[in-house]
């Protein structure tokens, strides 16, 4: 269905880049599509966490300076964990409201995260060894991989938009010009569902490679989209879980706040927050080593 709409797209407007071959839009060809192959529903769930406890030292190797580093910047610009309870009305809170600050934060912290998963990326996938030179080795795929995490966290609010516009406005009077309105809008809720079938990308950029096309992407998930979902929803549910009894167990330091407090929940915080983003990470490896370099190879060998 994809490549149908991408296809009568490219017609239209053959003369963009975006279309031709080889651009993010273009369509799959007949000769460019890989035999589909099966996810494993359980290694998809399970061997996620499996790596992290495989590659502890790693993990913590990573995880702790980088949440060390997200916990002074959070600090320092008045993002603390702790400003969730108090809002900035505890006194020795700091706690700011700055979108700019915001910005700036969170651009911080997308180049950190892109750091800890191009690291564990290359100490994990492809078994690079750890050293003083390759810690601080850095390239442009840095910058590429923040800028990509960046607008993924950016579609993912798309349902806040969506819920904001809806809650904002005044209902029009003409109910067929308000049910088209209402359907527009509301296809921001499902954003995230449908953007589970692209985060394979990722990948492509953490390995350096060409960003295949979307219709690519989406041809090699077809038939997986529901164990992909249901692996994404275990670490939704261990999120869920983990980040719930934070917020319960953190409370008290709210009615308490001392520096100590403030950066010991902060970096708790980011450390847990580091262990959910691998998974995740790990899971998109496993797809891409399974739907694209598995594939891929069964395809040559075929040949």
């Amino acid at each position: 269905m994809l490549n149908k709409l991408l296809t009568k797209l490219q017609q239209k407007y053959s003369d963009s880049s975006l279309f031709k071959e080889g651009g993010v839009l273009a369509p799959v060809e007949e000769k460019e599509k890989l035999r589909k192959v099966t996810l494993p529903l359980f290694r998809l769930m399970f061997s996620p966490f499996n790596q992290i406890l495989d590659h502890g030292k790693v993990f913590f190797a990573l995880s702790l300076s980088a949440a060390l580093l997200i916990t002074l910047s959070a600090t320092l610009l008045g993002f603390n964990y702790l400003c969730a309870y108090s809002s900035g009305s505890a006194e020795g809170l700091f706690c700011s409201n700055s979108l700019l600050g915001y910005f700036a934060y969170s651009i911080i912290k997308m180049l950190i995260l892109a750091y800890v998963g191009i690291k564990w990326y290359e100490y994990v996938f492809i078994s690079r060894p750890m050293s003083k030179k390759s810690i601080f080795a850095v390239d442009g795929r840095y910058l590429k991989f923040a800028g990509s995490l960046l607008l993924v966290l950016l579609l993912n609010l798309l349902p806040i938009l969506s819920w904001w516009i809806l809650y904002m406005r005044n209902p029009n009077p003409d109910w067929r010009v308000e049910m088209v309105f209402f359907a527009v809008v509301s296809l921001g809720f499902i954003v995230p569902i449908v953007l589970l079938r692209f985060y394979s990308a990722l990948v492509f950029v953490m390995r350096g490679e060409k960003i295949p096309s979307l219709s690519y992407l989406w041809h090699q998930t077809s038939g997986n989209s529901l164990k992909i979902f249901l692996s994404f929803m275990l670490i939704l549910v261990v999120a869920m879980f983990v980040f719930g009894n934070l917020y319960t167990n953190f409370r008290a330091l709210s009615l308490n706040v001392s520096l100590y407090n403030m950066l010991l929940s902060e970096y708790i915080y980011d450390f847990f927050a580091l262990f959910i983003y691998i998974s995740i990470l790990n899971n998109l490896n496993i797809q891409y080593e399974i739907l694209y370099a598995q594939a891929e190879e069964d395809a040559h060998a075929g040949n």
